[in-house]
């Protein structure tokens, strides 16, 4: 009776574990074995973290003041003023705590600890060693050179009509000599006459020079005014990087490397000049285009500070080949070194290569934070053929799929796992492994004996401890539920009036012998 009283009082206790009672008889008595047959409760959502429930027949590890092991399926844990995680009656809960810098926790029974966390626990920085990119760089984005034309073509006077000049053509030839009204005469040049060639060059450092009329001078034909654009002397003459020819009379000027330009021209005659030109003006008749595609990196030192990194490729003339830089964005000054290359690809938009410039391997950058060098090695191919970097005619979707490193986190929250690992959110995105809760199993878990509630210890019929992970032994931790009693009221209260009903029963044969004893001894029997 005072075991169902127990089982019954303890309804609402949370991991309670429903008790019975046995008689035997032995050297001629009959005595009570107590024991408490495993079976699993229902489990009760709460919605607080760190309410833990057991699906299978594991124990949760608890430690007292007085470093007493007691085994419990009661999981209303907290975390105290400590940080470690405790139940109610102040009681640690055991496992084994993680080194979040990746050294993995030894799961021996010897070395459980309590579970304690720091609330001011960082994840530290990792330097970036690796970076991977991918997308597309796409095959249509050719270069384009930039080109400038003369507004009108040269022309000279024939029974015809008016022909295109040639390069051989004498500017005093030129239908473009202007006549005086009133005498109708030709105003040819002179020799010492100047026309005055302006403009910039592709990077938009100008450029300035004439040509002088005179065949002791520069010239007399119109390719000698070519000539005079074409000289490769610095700050004088478009040679350098562009080349100027006739086409169809007109002037042409064109850049030797395609790609974005500064490039202009302008050409006039002095007003002092003795004779008068008519000199066409120059339009830019194509833009010079670079097929250029880049995105940025976020990387990080050993400190954890940020750097940005702008990758860019830039498409050449040669159908599978791109060239790239790297360099520090927002006005960072780092050093940097081993940031050129150029990448191949195949006819299929795959590949082929990716180097360095001057043999390189990969990319190193001294932070001025303080940091150790930073060592980047960039990755463009991936597991299969396409994850990488492509090169397909359709848009440009260079970015950065993975890196590795990461800047200092600090500890914002926690989640514990069906294995009970303690798994830390950190503010730079990371998750790391903080603890793992230990739970314990027994080959006979009805033989451990009660110790008070819901807290039992091992005994020698209930077989020696097993300590590991949940997941070792097919169970599970289920956060933010409690396991309830798994008293069945109906089925004690039946076995209470099964009790009654032994007890009257005994009662009356108690008494029908009494009755019986005393009508003897009135007998004198």
């Amino acid at each position: 009776m005072e075991l169902l009283g127990s089982n019954i009082a303890n309804i609402n206790t949370i991991g309670y574990k429903s008790s019975r009672m046995t008689f035997l008889e032995a050297l001629g008595q009959v005595i009570d074995v107590e024991y408490t047959p495993f079976k699993q409760g229902d489990l009760e959502a709460t919605g607080f973290q760190t309410d833990l429930a057991i699906r299978g027949e594991s124990f949760f590890v608890v430690e007292t003041h007085e470093d007493d092991r007691y085994y419990t399926r009661a999981g209303a844990f907290f975390f105290d003023q400590e940080g470690t995680l405790v139940n109610s009656s102040g009681y640690s809960v055991q496992g084994w705590m993680s080194n979040i810098n990746g050294e993995e926790e030894v799961q021996t029974l010897a070395n459980l600890e309590d579970i304690s966390l720091d609330s001011n626990l960082k994840a530290e920085a990792l330097a970036t060693q690796n970076l991977w990119l991918s997308g597309n760089l796409s095959s249509g984005l050719n270069p384009i050179a930039q080109v400038w034309t003369a507004g009108f073509p040269f022309t000279t006077y024939s029974s015809n009509g008016d022909d295109n000049a040639v390069g051989t053509t004498e500017l005093n030839d030129l239908d473009e000599i202007y006549e005086d009204e009133v005498t109708g005469v030709r105003e040819i040049l002179a020799d010492g006459d100047q026309i005055v060639l302006s403009g910039t060059d592709n990077q938009g450092n100008a450029i300035s020079t004439t040509f002088t009329y005179g065949a002791a001078n520069d010239g007399t034909t119109l390719d000698d005014l070519i000539a005079v654009i074409n000289s490769e002397v610095e700050g004088a003459g478009w040679g350098a990087f562009a080349i100027a020819s006739l086409v169809d009379g007109q002037i042409v000027l064109e850049d030797t490397i395609p790609g974005d330009s500064e490039t202009s021209i302008n050409m006039y005659a002095e007003e002092a000049n003795g004779g008068s030109l008519s000199i066409p003006y120059f339009e830019e008749t194509n833009a010079g285009f670079t097929g250029r595609v880049s995105t940025s990196a976020v990387i990080y030192d050993t400190l954890g500070e940020s750097h940005n990194l702008v990758f860019e490729f830039v498409k050449t003339q040669n159908a599978g080949q791109w060239t790239w830089t790297v360099t520090p964005s927002g006005g960072e000054t780092i050093d940097l070194e081993n940031t050129t290359g150029s990448i191949y690809f195949n006819d299929t938009g795959q590949v082929t290569s990716f180097i360095y410039d001057n043999g390189y391997s990969r990319i190193e950058m001294m932070p001025e934070s303080g940091g150790a060098e930073v060592l980047l090695q960039v990755h463009v191919s991936g597991t299969d053929a396409f994850t990488g970097i492509s090169q397909f005619n359709s848009t440009s979707t260079l970015s950065v799929r993975d890196h590795d490193g990461r800047a200092t986190g600090e500890l914002t929250g926690y989640e514990i796992e069906e294995d009970g690992s303690i798994m830390g959110s950190f503010s730079n995105g990371v998750s790391l492994k903080l603890a793992q809760i230990a739970v314990a199993e027994f080959t006979n878990p009805s033989a451990l004996a009660k110790i008070s509630g819901s807290n039992f210890i091992e005994t020698i019929k209930s077989g020696e401890v097993h300590i590991g992970k949940a997941d070792k032994f097919g169970s599970t931790i289920e956060q933010g539920y409690l396991e309830l009693s798994n008293v069945d009221i109906a089925e004690q209260f039946s076995q209470i009036i099964e009790a009654q009903r032994a007890f009257q029963a005994s009662s009356r044969v108690l008494s029908t012998l009494n009755q019986v004893i005393q009508e003897s001894t009135k007998l004198g029997l």
